[in-house]
């Protein structure tokens, strides 16, 4: 059962009691349950909010991991068709992308209408690339 869970049981729980404390005329005894049903209130509140930062990190640990990877798998070679190459991995490679943002996209060709404007076309940043003079 996860924490969320656990917080909204206990509220209910508190609100039962608060429920149950009307027919009380003890007054410590309502405050009291006054403060622990806000203190549960508070913390599932907190709660919401330190999951939102654990994705947030997940998601950041994972950004990381994958450039890594990348760096690890070693810097892209310069052809002459003027694109990037990647030692172990076929295809072409957008310079672009990956001087801006170390991202790996591979190029495709460019359909036979469009051949003036190059040969290949990158589909992340549009760039067009005329292959080798």
């Amino acid at each position: 059962m996860d924490v969320m869970a656990l917080l909204q049981q206990a509220l209910d729980a508190s609100t039962k009691l608060r429920e149950l404390s009307k027919k009380i005329e003890d007054a410590d005894f309502r405050m009291l349950l006054a403060d622990l049903h806000s203190a549960l209130a508070d913390a599932k509140l907190e709660s919401g909010d330190l999951k939102m930062k654990l994705a947030a990190a997940q998601e950041r640990v994972l950004d990381l991991e994958q450039q890594l990877a990348d760096r690890q798998a070693g810097e892209p070679s310069y052809t002459e068709e003027g694109v990037y190459s990647f030692a172990g991995e076929s295809g072409r490679f957008c310079t672009s992308c990956w001087d801006d943002g170390k991202k790996r996209v591979r190029l495709s060709s460019m359909p036979a209408d469009f051949d003036f404007a190059g040969k290949w076309t990158c589909p992340k940043c549009k760039a067009c690339y005329a292959g080798a003079a």
